[in-house]
């Protein structure tokens, strides 16, 4: 559906209320949910934006729904029974984790240019794009039982009514979005951090462009010639508790 962009904070966290709600989450109170994500709207708002969610997307209420990630899991399952099934049961655990395509598919998911695929197309790809390098390395050794895991996949496309175009399509899409996600994290971040100062805080700061860090050292012993300044010698000293009272005379010399 078309929206404003100063609709977007409402809808993503209205989103986020409606996945909690359907999925039975601990739900969390409406008004807490938009004083944290201060999307500014009100919890009323944010309420009827869940609705027309629920009404486009036709959600049915209190039902897990079925997205990628379900496809995903069921595809891995249905590849793990078939290659026991062909003596390939050691191959596919090397090759295959579940834990690795549920990462790869929560990356495809955050990229713009995966959402209008089929969430099955996508589960496929994603599936037959991580087996790649390992069955290619596998024929290599000549093993004819691969074959059969090949043929499988191609079966899981027709039951799947994904025609061959739609298919490479969005295995070369799958391809180039995750080596960029790689190329990205091999590649240092290099740009230079830079203080915005509003020109209230400006008027606060005190100019430090005149500020020397660097102070000279304290000459503590240093001897000082003043004729002026004469020495004080302090002789016969008495205390105060004395009988008569009276303090000592100071000589000095």
């Amino acid at each position: 559906m078309r929206a404003r962009p100063k609709h977007m904070a409402c809808i993503s966290v209205g989103s986020l209320y409606l996945c909690i709600t359907q999925l039975g989450i601990a739900k969390i109170d409406a008004a807490d949910l938009v004083a944290i994500s201060q999307c500014r709207c009100t919890a009323g708002d944010l309420e009827r934006m869940a609705a027309i969610i629920s009404t486009k997307l036709g959600v049915q209420p209190s039902t897990v729904p079925v997205t990628a990630l379900t496809f995903v899991r069921i595809y891995y399952h249905m590849f793990r029974n078939a290659a026991f099934h062909l003596g390939l049961g050691e191959f596919y655990d090397k090759a295959i984790s579940l834990a690795d395509l549920e990462l790869r598919l929560e990356i495809l998911i955050c990229d713009a240019l995966c959402v209008s695929v089929r969430a099955s197309e996508l589960a496929l790809v994603l599936v037959c794009t991580q087996m790649d390098a390992h069955v290619n390395s596998y024929v290599s050794s000549a093993n004819p039982m691969i074959s059969g895991l090949v043929d499988f996949a191609i079966e899981l496309q027709r039951m799947a009514k994904i025609p061959d175009p739609s298919f490479f399509r969005s295995h070369s899409l799958v391809v180039r979005t995750l080596t960029q996600y790689n190329a990205q994290k091999k590649t240092p971040y290099r740009q230079r951090l830079v203080w915005k100062l509003s020109s209230r805080t400006m008027r606060v700061l005190r100019p430090t462009h005149r500020l020397n860090s660097h102070l000279p050292t304290i000459d503590e012993h240093k001897t000082v010639n003043n004729s002026r300044s004469l020495p004080r010698h302090r002789n016969c000293s008495f205390s105060s508790d004395d009988d008569d009272g009276e303090w000592s005379s100071l000589v000095y010399n």
